[in-house]
């Protein structure tokens, strides 16, 4: 184990543990007995449509690159990077191992594939903001900014295209419809999130709820734990701390979201057992240069 990977071993560690000592943790059991499992059910179908719509920006954004991907390669494909980014540390290294098997099956360039799926994050931290505007001025504790909202969120639409067109290539033909796709994932998300919220009865707070989300998926997403184990739920209490919410019911929803989004990424492990079910071409050998006439050399 290497040390840096020993460090976020660590910090996972240390995260539940703080997570654990700020509730009761007695009550949050019997919270999460008292669940509604119709709910939960609800919750589960529409994280799976989450990722379904995720799968297809991604698809969007390698056809911009000639990636001669098919929609069920892609499909087991970023399975099988859910399943590693449980695995592996950071909450990203699903995609580097996606862009390793572009890379062996199609000789795609590193470059170009490092461009796409950082823009594939990218476009979902961009939809989270988005969303997250949109709901501030529903909560109490942030209405006072209210002045500060619309102007952001006018502002990211530019600064989204940017992004688009400074990673380069034909990425920004595929603007408007994987920003779409990007809305579509995270609000898919809220209303998996809402399922949760009315599992535990706790419906009345839903705005608080879902932009305490909003933020948590931001922060799983840094390459800082193990799958981001624990990042959520920390967000989530140090989120209710300052919204004045009810600390255990809060850890109870990020650790439910957690537990849904572990059972279906944990799916991708059929393709890690047997990578034959991806139906990939095999690896391909890079293509040898000659030299051109008349060179030395």
């Amino acid at each position: 184990m290497s040390i840096k990977t020993a460090l976020k071993v660590g910090l996972s560690i240390l995260i539940v543990y703080i997570v654990l000592r700020s509730i009761d943790t007695g009550l949050l059991y019997a919270t999460l007995q008292e669940a509604n499992p119709w709910w939960l059910l609800w919750a589960l179908l529409w994280f799976v449509c989450s990722k379904l719509i995720a799968a297809q920006r991604l698809l969007l954004l390698l056809r911009t690159e000639n990636i001669p991907l098919s929609a069920p390669q892609n499909f087991r494909l970023y399975w099988l990077g859910m399943y590693y980014n449980l695995l592996l540390p950071g909450g990203i290294s699903g995609d580097g191992y996606k862009i390793k098997i572009l890379m062996d099956s199609f000789g795609a360039s590193f470059k170009r594939m490092f461009a796409i799926t950082l823009l594939d994050r990218l476009g979902g931290v961009v939809a989270l903001g988005q969303l997250c505007l949109a709901l501030a001025p529903g909560i109490p504790a942030l209405r006072p900014y209210w002045y500060l909202y619309m102007p952001a969120l006018i502002m990211s639409i530019p600064a989204s295209w940017w992004l688009y067109r400074r990673l380069g290539g034909s990425l920004t033909k595929v603007w408007g419809r994987t920003s779409l796709l990007s809305l579509g994932v995270q609000a898919s998300q809220l209303i998996a999130t809402l399922g949760i919220v009315l599992a535990l009865s706790e419906s009345a707070l839903w705005l608080e709820y879902s932009l305490l989300f909003l933020i948590s998926s931001v922060v799983a997403m840094l390459p800082l734990t193990i799958g981001g184990t624990g990042a959520r739920e920390l967000t989530f209490l140090w989120g209710a701390g300052l919204l004045k919410i009810d600390p255990e019911k809060s850890v109870a929803i990020a650790f439910l979201f957690y537990l849904i989004s572990t059972a279906v990424s944990f799916a991708g492990i059929v393709y890690s057992l047997n990578p034959g079910k991806m139906g990939l071409p095999e690896r391909q050998k890079p293509v040898s240069r000659q030299p051109d006439p008349g060179t030395s050399p």
